[in-house]
């Protein structure tokens, strides 16, 4: 074993997970990259919590994932290195299918026409001012128009503008019905919104699915329970259109039944519809079907660029004030330079345009991905970036690591489940970022990991 490793702590970007998930995962990441060889001593709890400025408890429950996982080894009275057998695959670089992004489509030649005619909007004077918490009065209305093309119920008053869906989910769990609420939601979901329901001291539910996404039936046994057990309104949170990680949408028929049980029991809905570019002709949003109960959320991160950073948060009517105090409490309003840019897009068919052309993209990478391991994706989505491969926990995390050493990055199974440690669980690869070349090189790396990993 060679002395402490040159390797500096820090926690990943790819990882929107808990402090001790992100460390855990700038880990791996540094094996798969070589910064991390085999043999090579760790830094010890103290000093990592130190320099990252966390509790020594969550650099342990880093360690002991990682030792779980068989990439580090603890050696009693020595310290903790990286495994003998955490060696990546010899390559240049690693490719990256853990960060759910669409591929590079706006190109610099737009961005520069766009970006010049932005100072015809403002005046120096306006710029010198904040302006309202929810956004400015013309951008509110500009993607308020947006949003009714796509089939939901908003208006200038009702739509907010937030720094990315994850803010705007982050409110509304806040706003909704606050701390000691029950929040329904699928067994597996966003890592970003189960760090709000836990940070927020939420009772997380999970919800069984099926190739349609939530159950009704589940839904209406954990409604019933968090009715009887806690006096906060409950919630659900559900991503109706290529739910992520499992890829599935919902048909016309779940969706009346999912608001069915929802009113039954007098639910709040947050419906997270970042993927809306995707839904299926003849679907509509839950919102536009339960609009005095629903929070819906969307954004342009999957549409156009996820460095835009802006979200918007349609609220039922009557709520504006809880929000706007969680609006106040966590930020000030959004850039209106960066609205200004967008509402331009939506105004010049840009957005229209582009959304075009993600839909073409997503389909030549699904069917690549349907190629070379369609055998084990149990159910492949119309369109999207992501695909979700479903297997027992440990064989989950034994691809984690392999593919690591193989050279790619998957997403982290435990950033997704809503339970510990369940039973079942999966792989969400995300196809957009790498290159054409890179994602089927990464995919034919994985279905030599999947062969090994997982049982015949």
């Amino acid at each position: 074993m060679s002395s402490r490793s040159a390797w500096q702590p820090r926690l990943s970007d790819q990882n929107h997970g808990s402090v001790y998930e992100r460390l855990a995962q700038a880990m791996r990441e540094s094996v798969a990259a070589r910064e991390l060889a085999p043999g090579d001593r760790m830094p010890s709890h103290r000093e990592i919590a130190t320099q990252l400025g966390i509790a020594t408890a969550t650099v342990s429950k880093a360690y002991s994932r990682l030792i779980d996982e068989g990439l580090l080894s603890a050696v009693h009275g020595s310290g903790t290195f990286v495994s003998d057998f955490a060696q990546p695959a010899q390559r240049d670089a690693v490719i990256d299918l853990s960060m759910n992004v669409p591929p590079p489509n706006l190109g610099m030649g737009l961005l520069s026409r766009s970006l010049a005619r932005i100072p015809q909007a403002f005046t120096g004077q306006s710029l010198a001012r904040y302006t309202d918490l929810a956004g400015h009065e013309r951008h509110r209305e500009a993607f308020a128009r947006w949003l009714t093309w796509q089939g939901v119920q908003a208006s200038r008053d009702t739509v907010l503008l937030s720094h990315g869906a994850q803010h705007a989910i982050s409110l509304a769990l806040l706003a909704a019905s606050g701390p000691g609420a029950t929040v329904c939601t699928e067994a597996v979901t966003y890592s970003g919104a189960l760090t709000a329901m836990r940070l927020n001291r939420q009772t997380v539910q999970p919800v069984a699915v099926d190739r349609y996404g939530m159950l009704p039936a589940a839904l209406d046994r954990a409604l019933g329970a968090a009715v009887r057990t806690t006096q906060a309104r409950p919630i659900v949170y559900v991503t109706p259109t290529l739910h992520n990680p499992t890829g599935a949408t919902m048909s016309p028929a779940r969706r009346a039944e999912i608001v069915r049980v929802c009113r039954e029991h007098d639910a709040v809905i947050i419906e997270d519809d970042v993927y809306s570019l995707f839904r299926p002709r003849g679907t509509v949003p839950l919102q536009s079907l339960a609009p005095e109960r629903t929070w819906y959320v969307n954004s342009f991160s999957k549409s156009l660029s996820p460095s835009l950073r802006l979200g918007v948060l349609v609220i039922p009517k009557g709520e504006g004030e809880q929000v706007r105090l969680g609006l106040e409490a966590s930020t000030a309003a959004v850039s209106p330079i960066i609205a200004e840019l967008v509402a331009g897009w939506i105004a010049d068919g840009t957005v229209g345009n582009v959304g075009l052309a993600m839909r073409a993209e997503a389909e030549e990478r699904l069917q690549v991905a349907e190629r070379v391991i369609g055998n084990c994706i149990e159910r492949l989505p119309e369109s999207g970036f992501h695909v979700w491969l479903p297997m027992e926990r440990a064989s989950a995390q034994q691809v984690l690591v392999e593919a690591a050493r193989a050279g790619v990055l998957v997403t982290a199974p435990s950033t997704l489940e809503t339970e510990r440690e369940p039973e079942r669980s999966g792989i969400r690869l995300c196809l957009g970022a790498a290159s054409p070349e890179q994602l089927e090189r990464a995919l034919q790396a994985l279905a030599t990991v999947l062969v090994r990993a997982r049982p015949a």
